[in-house]
């Protein structure tokens, strides 16, 4: 089996709303975009596991290297592998650490200024990673941090490839850049509001202390039953904090290329998953009930798909549909923006 071909296997079995998306991507930017997810979740399991600190500055420096090399290299990347599968604690991940030598070799079977471009922003993502294995997570400008290193840092790379490849010229690079790396913050503050109970079972703290220390909660506390009303008063002002950033993603949307619809589509189906997402989570107490799962339905994900289709290259169109959806969560949202999306698509 060819490397790629091993690569996109493995894609759905370590994310399935990713690997919904990437397929749209045009050649041979959705190859490009499945490696550095690939690769960017391997520095993924290694800050997610229980591993001591040393052994994971090692292991982050050893993978690192991996990927600035001149050529692939048979015997380091079979030294990396070895030490990933026996250093680190993992579930679904052991097929991408068993595999890296094919996720290795077609790295190197890309050109350089994209493998370049992986590696710059995956050296800043283990860095902001590592950091905040030693930091915690006290106010919102904390979470904005760590958001930026694993999530921010991937709109910027999208943002670099898109130009690579000629889809966007340098300007419109540079106007797109100003909300790349929100785009990737939107997504992961709604992963952070949703996953709270779960994040909390695996001692994984993304939500600000000072935040719950403002209501008298710690992360011991936030999840019992006898604190939600304070815990309610927490994922509120975690939702207001959530809302800008959605609306730089979709200001970022607006400005690709109309004729770019794959692109759009690309980007259009993870917001509007993370919107009915976020929607859901608005005053709901099963986020803080681990056995219950705030997410959306399989229809709603095929109706957002759908309407990414028909709608993606309608820039009106986008901004109905997301106001309408926002509004459900954020009433004043309408007011504040619709103005601004309405008189920007006047000017366009």
């Amino acid at each position: 089996m060819r490397d790629l071909d091993i690569c996109w296997e493995i894609l759905p079995k370590v994310s399935r709303s990713f690997a919904l998306c990437i397929r749209i991507l045009p050649k041979p930017l959705n190859e490009q975009m499945m490696l550095s997810y690939l690769i960017y979740r391997v520095l993924d399991t290694i800050e997610d596991s229980s591993a001591s600190l040393e052994t994971k500055k090692g292991l982050f420096g050893e993978f690192l290297a991996l990927l600035g090399r001149r050529k692939f290299e048979q015997a380091a990347t079979e030294k990396c592998r070895g030490n990933l599968l026996s250093m680190l604690n993992y579930t679904y991940e052991r097929d991408l650490l068993e595999n890296a030598p094919a996720l290795l070799r077609a790295y190197y079977a890309q050109p350089v200024g994209v493998r370049m471009a992986i590696r710059k922003r995956g050296r800043t993502m283990a860095a902001g990673m590592f950091k905040f294995q030693q930091k915690r997570i006290e106010t919102f400008s904390d979470q904005n941090r760590y958001s930026h290193y694993v999530a921010g840092v991937i709109g910027y790379l999208f943002n670099d490839l898109l130009l690579f490849n000629r889809i966007i010229t340098r300007g419109l690079w540079t106007r797109l850049h100003r909300y790349a790396r929100d785009f990737g913050l939107a997504l992961q503050k709604v992963n952070i509001l949703r996953d709270i109970a779960n994040d909390i079972s695996q001692k994984r703290h993304y939500w600000p202390r000072m935040l719950m220390a403002k209501y008298r909660l710690t992360y011991e506390s936030i999840c019992s039953d006898e604190n939600r009303t304070a815990a309610l008063g927490v994922l509120r002002e975690q939702i207001e904090n959530a809302r800008k950033y959605l609306v730089s993603a979709m200001k970022y949307i607006l400005l690709l290329p109309k004729k770019a619809l794959r692109v759009r589509m690309f980007c259009i189906i993870p917001l509007f998953m993370a919107i009915e997402s976020y929607v859901k989570c608005m005053n709901n107490l099963d986020v803080f009930d681990r056995s219950k799962v705030v997410k959306i339905s399989r229809l709603q994900v095929e109706e957002i798909v759908a309407k990414s289709g028909l709608w993606g290259t309608s820039n009106p169109q986008l901004v109905r549909w997301f106001l309408k959806s926002m509004t459900v969560a954020s009433p004043q949202l309408h007011r504040e923006y619709a103005s601004f999306f309405y008189a920007r698509q006047a000017r366009r």
